[in-house]
């Protein structure tokens, strides 16, 4: 019989599960909506690059926390495909385009997300 009550931060992973799913239809939106739609709602402009970076970046982690058996490498490689999948479906918009430079900035911060995610995620699960 497992003790769960060492490690109850396993019990919230479906919540993480969840949370991942919503970021990545929250990317999907932001994503495809046209940018002038976006700001006249009030969404502030930030950097491009530094969007995908940080939404990429948060996608990876959350992937992480919630599918934390897979190895570090399938996690990078949903969300970039994510990315990747994004970006085709940009070409296909009349507002929006495909640009190389944001598939660099999608798979740079699903790389730093699941880098962040793999040592926190030993932390909290190590036994004493």
């Amino acid at each position: 019989m497992q003790d769960n009550s060492a490690r109850p931060f396993l019990r919230g992973m479906p919540v993480w599960r969840i949370l991942a799913i919503l970021c990545a239809i929250a990317l999907w939106i932001m994503s495809l909506w046209p940018a002038d739609d976006l700001l006249r709602i009030g969404a502030r402009y930030v950097n491009d690059k530094v969007g995908h970076f940080i939404g990429y970046m948060a996608l990876a982690w959350l992937l992480s926390q919630g599918w934390p058996r897979l190895p570090a490498w399938l996690v990078w490689l949903v969300a970039f495909t994510c990315g990747a999948a994004i970006e085709v479906a940009q070409s296909f918009a009349a507002t929006r385009s495909f640009d190389w430079w944001d598939m660099v900035a999608n798979g740079a911060g699903a790389l730093t997300g699941v880098l962040l995610a793999v040592p926190l995620w030993r932390y909290l699960t190590r036994r004493d």
